[in-house]
């Protein structure tokens, strides 16, 4: 242990020593990595005929290089992309022209010069006056990292499909990919802990961009081949792995890897007109836009003005709706997305892969802000529980809309318990009557038995393992305290409760919490309490929630989709049905089933498994700061999650 402890020491010692020269090291590194490089190139170019290398770059055409360069910038129009996205996802306020135009600038030259962090960094502080370096190395090393992951997968899946002349490579991309697929399904289930992994809409497009933009590269290429040089679909792996070769060796370019793992991956194609096509292809996508970006950079910075996006509102008054679940806001853990002017446009909900409006709109011409917002935020624009108009304006927008619930609803003014349909309910009440179960009605604002109430929604939530969340109300004294509140008492203990969203012209069941041991009745009284209050307060619409739908209620595929999941009538919908309600069809839509699909899952994991609530009404709305710029306080633009 002695001998250990000293080996140690003499290691840390060691290491302490060499820190003034590990920057150094760092940086000279690809340097001499390029040199290595090079002169194993040197000795591989010493079997070559020079000459024959020379002659077939001259025989490239104007026709090739006019190609080679339109591929070329097809390529960098999808690399400027990124910076876009990246942009976007930090809630950055600078016009998408300007972000695309330093992207291409900043990687053009960046790949040219190496040092890719600090060059690329360099080139966008300059090319963003409203950016300071420490952003402008952030998006830089966010920029490379989703450059790497995309061109690990897009790697991976064209190995697995192509042949490609490496022992072991399909194997491992399966394995590439396998791992790719489980990180997906982790972004869905979105596990409790410190991993947080970007929307699959965000992660698609950065596939999708790493896919042209590769393979545009790898046409400039092959648009550069000598008329004689029959590569097929072999070049497209072969020049893959050989980029990746060179991001590995750290040097400009990839310079001597890139040719080395070209070479070797090729090995039946003829190495002077291969050689030939890669200095061309150089000249064309390494020398022709570092020029352009030094040009770039050289024109006078500029601050951009970006165009006005969705604004979001957190806090605040409810604002009056037809739909009283509005009150859902007072929660904390929603936003408003607002219409042009500031009114409150629609109630919105942020998940690990949706921007999702809740309910109706609140004003007209909502849906286009709510895809902007989606669109800034990297993620499926959906909505959720909307009833029968919204989800006509949806389909003729070419949404695709399934029922997701049905709700049960009731006119206060008109409930009267005589009468065949409701003989069930009156034996109800007749047993919470005999047990003693009285019930007692308190207002917003009144004075609750706020312990006994936290007491009995713990042992609720202890009896069920979680509260559910989105788009339903927890239990928390300050959010309970603003709504209707039904007290249910047995010898003047708290035995039950029931809270609503009360609006002017809608309640709307919200909480339901019960002890163990509950007397037969309570939660119909307390019900049937609600309703003679909103009779009283003049409200002619009841909502006692929503249940799954009830596939015989449904028609044609939604019917048959429902079939599937086996859905008999739950506990729930024969409680609610012993009110005798009207049953209004809620509905579920996003652009397109399999955007609805994912969306639906996501939607469904929040619901059974929600974060925390925020610890105040001003969670996420406490600075005005964007988040892209550092701030400690989450952006006014980004709902937390």
């Amino acid at each position: 242990m002695q001998g250990r402890g000293q080996a140690a020491r003499i290691g840390a010692a060691a290491y302490g020593a060499l820190a003034p020269w590990r920057g150094a090291l760092r940086h000279l590194l690809p340097l001499g990595l390029m040199a290595l490089f090079v002169l194993a190139l040197r000795e591989k170019a010493a079997a070559l005929d020079l000459a024959a290398v020379g002659a077939a770059l001259a025989a490239v055409s104007p026709l090739q290089w006019l190609a080679a360069t339109l591929a070329t910038a097809v390529s960098f129009a999808a690399l400027a992309q990124y910076d876009v996205l990246i942009h976007r996802q930090l809630g950055s306020a600078l016009p998408e022209a300007q972000t695309r135009r330093a992207g291409a600038a900043a990687i053009a030259l960046s790949q040219t010069l190496g040092f890719g962090i600090v060059t690329g960094a360099l080139v966008r502080w300059r090319m963003l006056p409203d950016t300071s370096l420490g952003q402008a190395t952030r998006i830089t090393a966010l920029v490379a990292l989703a450059f790497l992951a995309g061109w690990a997968v897009v790697t991976a899946a064209v190995v697995a499909l192509l042949p490609v002349a490496v022992p072991g490579a399909r194997a491992l991309a399966l394995l590439v990919l396998a791992a790719a697929g489980a990180l997906a399904a982790l972004a869905i289930w979105r596990p409790r802990g410190r991993l947080r992994l970007p929307p699959l809409a965000l992660a698609g497009r950065i596939l999708a961009l790493t896919a042209l933009d590769t393979a545009a590269a790898a046409l400039a290429l092959w648009l550069l081949l000598p008329g004689g040089v029959e590569t097929g679909a072999v070049l497209l792996p072969a020049f893959l792995l050989a980029l990746g070769a060179g991001m590995v060796s750290g040097t400009p370019g990839g310079v001597g890897a890139f040719e080395l793992a070209l070479l070797a991956l090729l090995p039946d194609q003829p190495a002077e007109p291969l050689l030939a096509a890669v200095l061309a292809w150089r000249a064309v996508y390494y020398a022709l836009p570092a020029a352009l970006g030094l040009l770039a950079m050289a024109r006078p910075a500029r601050a951009g003005i970006a165009p006005p996006r969705p604004k979001l509102r957190r806090g605040g008054p409810v604002p009056e709706a037809a739909r009283a679940e509005i009150g859902l806001l007072a929660q904390g853990e929603h936003g408003l997305l607002l219409a042009q002017g500031g009114a409150p446009g629609w109630l919105l909900a942020e998940t690990g892969q949706t921007v999702t409006a809740l309910l109706d709109p609140l004003a007209p011409g909502m849906l286009g802000r709510l895809q902007a917002q989606a669109a800034q935020r990297g993620r499926i624009p959906c909505l959720y529980k909307i009833g029968a108009r919204t989800a006509l304006q949806a389909r003729a927008a070419g949404w695709t809309v399934l029922p997701v619930a049905c709700e049960a609803v009731i006119d206060p003014l008109r409930f009267d318990l005589a009468g065949a349909a409701h003989a069930g309910l009156r034996r109800k009440l007749r047993h919470a009557a005999r047990a003693g179960v009285t019930v007692s009605a308190v207002p917003p604002g009144g004075a609750l038995p706020v312990a006994q109430m936290a007491a009995l929604s713990a042992a609720w939530v202890a009896a069920r393992g979680s509260e559910r969340g989105f788009s339903m109300g927890r239990y928390a004294p300050g959010y309970v305290a603003g709504q209707p509140c039904l007290l249910a008492w047995q010898a003047g203990r708290l035995v039950a409760f029931a809270s609503f969203h009360a609006g002017a012209r809608e309640w709307a069941l919200d909480l339901m919490r019960s002890g163990a041991g509950l007397p037969d009745g309570t939660m119909q009284a307390l019900v049937v309490e609600a309703i003679a209050q909103a009779a009283t307060a003049g409200v002619p619409r009841l909502s006692l929630a929503a249940v799954p739908p009830d596939p015989a209620r449904l028609r044609g595929a939604a019917a048959r989709l429902w079939r599937l999941g086996n859905r008999k009538p739950c506990g729930l919908a024969r409680f609610k049905a012993g009110f005798a309600p009207r049953w209004q069809t809620l509905y579920i839509a996003a652009p397109g089933p399999l955007r609805l699909a994912l969306a639906a899952a996501d939607i469904a994991g929040a619901i059974r498994r929600p974060p925390p609530l925020p610890r105040s009404p001003e969670y996420g709305f406490a600075s005005a700061r964007p988040a892209w710029q550092g701030s400690a306080s989450p952006s006014p633009e980004r709902l937390p999650r």
